[in-house]
């Protein structure tokens, strides 16, 4: 076989260089081949997680963490932590499961749904308000109004979980396509994200405003509203996906958003995003970490390890994420200093 010019084979390496840095210097590139390895070390621990009808059972779960995973992540893009992912999920879960009537028909659930959303955007949009204008800090006010949420969520509740309307969990678990129906609502929710955030003006302003403040300040960008929005849009997919998880579980416990505290701050820490915030980030990272927790779940389970080990190695992502961040400002200020 001829070889090829010396130009023309220089080409071709940097192309394939060029090529390898885009799929693995970026936030998803390595976010899908962290993925890839622990599919590896599943397919040798434990053969059945990888099976297509495993792949199958493990989609919902994976569409309802990315969904809220994707609204922490714009959080913390802007500096910020939401604890209320939790009573924001549950009292979504409630409002769908406990409100609408026995014989309720697609228009009783779809009224219930919107409500439930609603109050999603309603939640993100005190947590703005309180954080943005009067000044207290993310993690005290999202905490207060986690306990506040799940209050309500006992008061309508009465204590007791609700089976959902036949016509949400019927949704919820049919397939088109082939493909669970959560997933198509999740890339539609996460698709419509990257879409705004990196096609968009208002997307450009949000991420000035979560990169340089100064900057965007000098520009005039509002950046309160901004801030402000940020959160009410991560109300609205916190109640997504509490809506899904109340369709796919059909009776879902009082407290059932709980789960989703530490493990949507590891889907976003886990792809590479700056847990600190104030960088440009990757939603699709971010999705794709929601794919290596809900894998490492499966992975646990059918290893026949104690399911606390989950909790275990989610702690230590966002601990490490954490103290990686820290450690690189520290370097950058020794560098600069």
């Amino acid at each position: 076989m001829p070889s090829l010019p010396l130009d023309a084979e220089t080409a071709q390496k940097s192309a394939v260089a060029r090529a390898g840095s885009l799929a693995f210097g970026s936030l998803g590139g390595r976010a899908v081949l962290a993925s890839l390895i622990l599919v590896i070390v599943g397919a040798v621990i434990a053969p059945s997680t990888v099976s297509a009808s495993a792949f199958l059972s493990m989609l919902p779960f994976i569409a309802i963490l990315a969904v809220a995973s994707v609204g922490q992540h714009l959080v913390i893009l802007q500096r910020g932590l939401d604890i209320s992912i939790a009573g924001t999920m549950s009292l979504a879960a409630v409002l769908v499961t406990r409100l609408p009537p026995a014989e309720a028909g697609t228009l009783d659930v779809l009224f219930y749904v919107g409500l439930a959303l609603g109050m999603g955007l309603l939640v993100g949009a005190v947590n703005g308000v309180v954080i943005t204008l009067i000044g207290v800090p993310a993690l005290v006010t999202t905490i207060g109004v986690n306990s506040v949420l799940f209050g309500l969520a006992l008061m309508v509740s009465g204590g007791v979980p609700s089976a959902a309307p036949p016509d949400l969990a019927h949704l919820a678990i049919s397939l088109t396509l082939g493909v669970p129906n959560t997933i198509w609502v999740a890339i539609l929710a996460a698709g419509t994200a990257i879409f705004v955030v990196d096609r968009t003006t208002i997307g450009r302003r949000f991420t000035a405003v979560a990169v340089s403040p100064a900057t965007a300040f000098a520009v005039a960008i509002p950046m309160r509203l901004y801030r402000v929005a940020t959160f009410m849009v991560a109300g609205l997919l916190y109640a997504l996906s509490g809506v899904m998880l109340a369709g796919f579980l059909s009776i879902p416990n009082i407290f059932s958003g709980n789960d989703y505290i530490l493990s949507s701050v590891a889907a976003v820490v886990i792809s590479g995003n700056a847990v600190a915030g104030g960088a440009r980030g990757s939603i699709f990272a971010t999705v794709v970490g929601a794919f290596f927790l809900t894998f490492l779940g499966q992975l646990v389970l059918s290893a026949d390890l104690d399911r606390s080990m989950q909790y275990v190695v989610e702690a230590l992502i966002v601990i490490g994420g954490v103290g990686l961040a820290r450690g690189q400002a520290s370097v950058i200020r020794a560098a600069h200093g």
